[in-house]
């Protein structure tokens, strides 16, 4: 059933972040105040997933979440939700006029970005909370 939700994942991310992508253009149009913050925002939360794989890449889940606390896993369920939509946010306010900033572009990159990120939320859950949520050091026993 996971591979279902894994293999699924793909499509709706694509269809988000192309419907996110055209409305964001149509925001910017009317606040071009916005951009900067969203630009902000979504360097902050890509510089985050970049820092949690590495964290992840040398540690691991268990002993990152060790080293981290229990702050972690709330943390990395905000990279989690927030990254695709960032990727999009960066496509569009910087690259607005060109073909890389097109809705059908912006979905297909946040698609191939929503797969290792989905993959690494199933890593990191097993890890901490067991397949069930109740196995792992930190699943509820």
């Amino acid at each position: 059933m996971e591979l279902y939700g894994i293999l699924c994942s793909l499509p709706a991310a694509f269809l988000a972040s192309a419907i996110y992508s055209i409305v964001l253009r149509w925001l910017l149009m009317r606040q071009p105040w916005v951009k900067a913050a969203v630009i902000r925002l979504s360097l902050l939360v890509l510089g985050a997933l970049v820092i949690e794989w590495g964290l992840l890449a040398f540690l691991g889940a268990v002993r990152t979440r060790a080293v981290i606390g229990p702050a972690f896993y709330p943390l990395h369920s905000v990279v989690f939700f927030l990254s695709v939509p960032a990727l999009a946010s960066l496509l569009v306010t910087k690259k607005q006029e060109q073909l890389l900033g097109s809705w059908f572009v912006v979905g297909l990159l946040c698609a191939c970005l929503a797969l290792p990120v989905v993959l690494t939320q199933y890593v990191v859950s097993e890890a901490l909370y067991g397949i069930d949520g109740t196995g792992g050091p930190y699943g509820s026993q």
